[in-house]
């Protein structure tokens, strides 16, 4: 026979809830903590703890205890008297949600149980779950005893309510705080946050792969140790008056990473309370080197246009009389010759040719850099390619006494190029390192792939190599390193127009030779 719950079983299920309630950080585990205390208070009734969140369409959770639930609990809604929710107090908007129902009766969740009662789990007027109380048929449950029970549970579902509350507030802030976490970390800038002791409390995914380094190398270090060098007193300036309340603009940061220095430009701003001190400082950058690039490309077209212009008038100027320099040159050499006339005459007049075709191939250059052939692409054998560039540079190679070294792998992928562009490319490379050594040395050409897409032309030679200063500057157009003024400064910069226009990539390193090695990277398709 069931028996109202005595005072002293209330009061050691009161203490039992905030016992267990205080040390519970999930809600199944606060539930079934609760469930306990209910179990020891009123035996051998139906009980079950539903926890929803009425303002999402989440599915409920159901923890009932000593009897089985019908289907589809969880994703019915709850249903309570008016009594009821008159007295949770619950806000309007909830009171009127689409997942709770007003019944003058109790809808059971139990299966096979029809009577008993749910008592809703409010706080501050929101409406986290009910606590079912279920009478098993053939129970002898009058309504006396009814109202006790539910006198009983009512401080108990109300301390649940608090803590359940508790709970959800503070998933809430972690999944907010985590929230932010992720979009600061996913930021397509450079973020940076600092304490009022100087010390890094934030860095983003963008800012520790452009440095190389781990979270864990950075944060907590001081950020004038983090930037250093010569930028310290201009960086702890801009960050100490940012502590002072005030905002910088458009700050530039050298950052060492791990490419070398690269430039950045930082916005500095304090964080903290209004009217409250500066708690905190943030300062989000961007870095500087692709848009350099893009400004570098936007030079380079401004100077390619003016640079067409100016080969169409040079060639169309200077094609016709220059052919015909050159035609009367290498005719009188040969009178001169047939009529035994003076060597240095002679000379001269070679010399006058020789001028002439250099100008020739100048404007040829000049109309090539400028305007480059939109040939359509095809599938190339570009090992093919390779041997024959070789072969066209052969004269060369003898001529000059060098070590020549073919390295083409057998399994060289077809690319889709412009078989005479890409041949052009090789035959201006080798040309150039033949120049570069001297008698007896050696030349290496070497096509291999790169990776699972790419393959990887290189040319490489025993001579001086290319200085660390003039790496850069030697694909600039009219930039020439030859002596007495040989070479026109445009070889270097048509070829790297040919390879940006097969979406590749050249650039010069030290080869293994010790002298240079200019490297292309191509892609298959």
């Amino acid at each position: 026979m069931l028996t109202a719950p005595t005072p002293e079983a209330q009061l050691a299920a009161a203490r039992a809830v905030l016992a267990d309630s205080a040390t519970a950080t999930t809600e199944g585990t606060l539930a079934e903590r609760v469930l306990d205390a209910l179990a020891a208070l009123l035996p051998e009734r139906a009980l079950c703890i539903r926890a929803l969140d009425v303002r999402s369409r989440d599915p409920g959770r159901a923890y009932p205890r000593t009897a089985p639930t019908r289907a589809g609990l969880e994703t019915d809604g709850v249903t309570l008297t008016g009594e009821a929710l008159d007295g949770a107090r619950l806000k309007s908007a909830v009171a009127a949600s689409a997942r709770v129902k007003t019944s003058h009766r109790w809808d059971s969740p139990f299966t096979g149980v029809a009577t008993g009662f749910a008592i809703p789990l409010a706080a501050g007027g929101e409406l986290y779950g009910v606590v079912d109380v279920g009478y098993a048929p053939g129970a002898a449950a009058s309504p006396q005893l009814a109202a006790a029970d539910h006198a009983a549970v009512i401080p108990l579902a109300a301390h649940l309510a608090l803590a359940l509350r508790t709970l959800r507030l503070q998933e809430d802030a972690t999944g907010l705080r985590d929230y932010q976490a992720r979009l600061l970390d996913s930021a397509n800038a450079l973020i940076l946050g600092i304490d009022r002791g100087w010390r890094i409390t934030v860095c983003n995914r963008a800012l520790l792969d452009l440095v190389g380094s781990k979270r864990d190398d950075i944060l907590g270090r001081d950020v004038r140790d983090f930037i250093g060098g010569d930028q310290r007193q201009h960086l702890t300036t801009a960050f100490a008056s940012a502590i002072a309340g005030q905002h910088h603009a458009a700050v530039t940061v050298m950052l060492p990473t791990r490419r070398g220095p690269v430039r950045s430009v930082w916005s500095i701003a304090p964080v903290g309370r209004t009217d409250g001190p500066v708690e905190a400082v943030v300062a989000i950058g961007q870095d500087q080197s692709k848009i350099d690039a893009l400004q570098q490309q936007v030079v380079r077209a401004e100077r390619l246009a003016t640079l067409g212009e100016l080969a169409a008038g040079v060639v169309h100027e200077l094609n016709n009389p220059l052919t015909s320099i050159t035609v009367y040159a290498e005719y009188l050499v040969r009178k001169l010759e047939a009529a035994g006339g003076e060597p240095s005459d002679i000379e001269k007049m070679r010399r006058i040719g020789a001028s002439a075709q250099r100008i020739l191939r100048f404007s040829r250059d000049l109309v090539q850099y400028a305007r480059p052939s939109k040939k359509e692409q095809e599938s190339v054998d570009l090992a093919q390619v390779v041997r024959q560039s070789v072969s066209i540079c052969e004269h060369l190679v003898e001529r000059g006494g060098i070590a020549l070294t073919i390295d083409v792998d057998p399994e060289l992928p077809v690319v889709q190029a412009v078989a005479g562009q890409i041949e052009q490319v090789l035959i201006n490379l080798i040309t150039n390192a033949v120049h570069a050594v001297e008698s007896g040395g050696h030349v290496i050409v070497r096509a291999v792939p790169s990776g699972p897409a790419a393959v990887m032309l290189e040319v490489g030679d025993s001579g001086p190599g290319v200085p660390p200063d003039d790496q850069e500057r030697i694909f600039e157009p009219f930039f020439t390193t030859k002596p007495d003024g040989k070479g026109t400064g445009l070889g270097l910069p048509i070829v790297r127009n040919i390879v940006e226009e097969h979406r590749g990539q050249i650039s010069v390193a030290t080869s293994e030779l010790g002298g240079a090695a200019f490297r292309v990277i191509l892609p298959i398709i």
